[in-house]
């Protein structure tokens, strides 16, 4: 369902990255675009992407960008970002449900491919 919503991120020809705040019961409670980048890389702080979370009391967040090339295969930086946003909901107590990357040869899911897994 995530991924229908912001299947548009697929035209951009600039990195974007948006984080969705959702309840205990997964429903979504507010979305933000948090930044837009250059045509392979977007930058943002920790505090920048999740700050929303804490304004609407969101138990947990899916963090979506798009690849402009088309392809959703995660590089390396979008593999360590995973690692560290998980890094960074764990100690402030935030489940990250998900970080998935829109291509528009499709999307990738980190959470389908098991690199994220239940938190708490």
């Amino acid at each position: 369902m995530v991924v229908q919503l912001f299947k548009d991120l697929q035209n951009e020809t600039k990195e974007k990255l948006i984080v969705i705040n959702l309840d205990n019961a997964n429903k979504i409670l507010y979305f933000e675009l948090v930044a837009i980048g250059g045509a392979n890389i977007c930058h943002a702080r920790p505090i920048e992407i999740f700050r929303s979370s804490f304004l609407t009391s969101a138990v947990s967040a899916i963090v979506i960008h798009n690849h402009p090339s088309g392809k959703p295969t995660p590089s390396a930086a979008d593999k360590n970002f995973t690692k560290d946003l998980l890094k960074v909901t764990n100690l402030i107590g935030l489940k990250l449900l998900d970080h998935i990357i829109i291509g528009y040869e499709g999307y990738y899911s980190f959470t389908e491919a098991g690199k994220i897994t239940r938190q708490f």
